[in-house]
């Protein structure tokens, strides 16, 4: 009787399991999952009062269109533990957070502190205008003060300015801040992620520091996708060997601070600024963004190739070949097919990239 009993229950609670589990990994989905199709044209702001409930805040949160359904960020911050560690305070959110990811970024503010988030790649410039409209800073102070030689001096930098020493990274910044705090705090953050194997590594390679930085900011301006950092590096490292000629865009595009029109070909061919890398060889004088470490790495530890030529593939991705022939075809066959095209070999890590190289049917 008991045996009979026992397989009667054990499938019971076998099914009963299955149900709870089933439901537990849906849930975390739901927390864990950015919603789809969410985008946001401009940052959203929203202040979080002292003494407001979780509920108060879940409202807050949804009247901002930060989340699609309240309960699914109460659940996250209640089953982390997180409800009872959200400080009140001003927040910038510039693009979709999970429910979890958004109570967690929720934790990380000090009370009215603004969190503000740097973009990898954001020149000076740029994070002038976002100091601005995030926390009121003088951007005309935050850009001369990036460009005077007594900041400059006292970081102990040898470039024309606080360019690619700026970390791009998310900080949690006071209402009252000025320029030269937030100078600080980035160029502070940036000395922790450089340690000594990048210094030694960079010494392998016979750059300073300044030089290794202007190189990843490069490297940072044309990847658009990650994989490709270490090959476009390749490029770089390979035409400095050879004594060519950079030809980087983005450099030209610095120097003419033209960053709201396209680069014509008369730019290239009449610019002098000592950024033209289509006149000038070498690296120029200095870094024209300021690089994520991704970059950097890439910078340090280039991929093993022979490219020396890469041209966009209109899909965010680059053709790299090796001669001047090569990258006539690339362009050719890129005008002709567009990213739909047949795709070159492409290797990262000494490993083959596969991609596909059917044409699009008409």
């Amino acid at each position: 009787m008991d045996k009979v009993l026992k397989n009667k229950i054990l499938p019971v609670f076998a099914i009963g399991f299955l149900g709870i589990l089933t439901v537990a990994i849906l849930l975390f989905i739901e927390i864990y999952s950015v919603p789809t199709g969410m985008s946001y044209s401009e940052p959203i702001r929203v202040t979080i009062p002292r003494g407001a409930s979780l509920s108060d805040i879940s409202d807050i949160l949804q009247d901002a269109d930060l989340v699609e359904e309240a309960w699914k960020f109460e659940t996250a911050a209640r089953v982390f533990r997180l409800d009872r560690k959200i400080r009140a305070g001003k927040y910038i959110f510039d693009k979709p957070l999970s429910p979890i990811g958004l109570a967690k970024a929720l934790t990380s503010a000090g009370y009215f502190d603004i969190m503000v988030t740097i973009p990898e790649g954001s020149t000076i410039f740029a994070i002038a205008r976002i100091a601005r409209d995030s926390v009121g800073i003088d951007s005309t102070e935050f850009v001369q003060s990036c460009f005077d030689t007594s900041t400059l001096r006292a970081y102990g930098i040898s470039a024309p300015s606080m360019e690619g020493y700026l970390y791009p990274e998310t900080y949690s910044l006071p209402e009252s801040v000025n320029a030269s705090f937030l100078i600080d705090r980035m160029f502070k953050h940036f000395t922790s992620k450089w340690d000594e194997v990048m210094s030694q590594r960079a010494n392998e390679l016979r750059l300073s520091r300044a030089q290794l930085l202007t190189l990843a900011s490069i490297i940072e301006a044309e990847a658009k996708a990650h994989w490709e950092r270490p090959v476009i590096s390749s490029v770089y490292h390979n035409r400095l060997r050879k004594g060519m000629l950079l030809q980087a865009d983005p450099t030209v595009i610095y120097g003419l601070q033209s960053f709201d029109r396209p680069l014509t070909r008369a730019d290239l061919d009449t610019s002098t600024s000592p950024y033209n890398t289509y006149r000038y060889a070498g690296l120029p004088p200095g870094a024209i963004c300021n690089p994520g470490i991704g970059s950097i790495y890439a910078a340090l530890w280039p991929d093993s190739t022979d490219y020396v030529f890469f041209v966009s593939n209109e899909d965010g991705t680059h053709w790299f070949t090796r001669d001047l022939t090569e990258h006539q075809e690339a362009i050719n066959a890129i005008r002709r097919f567009g990213k739909h095209g047949p795709m070159p070999e492409v290797y990262v890590n000494n490993c083959k990239v596969v991609k596909d190289i059917t044409p699009a049917t008409k």
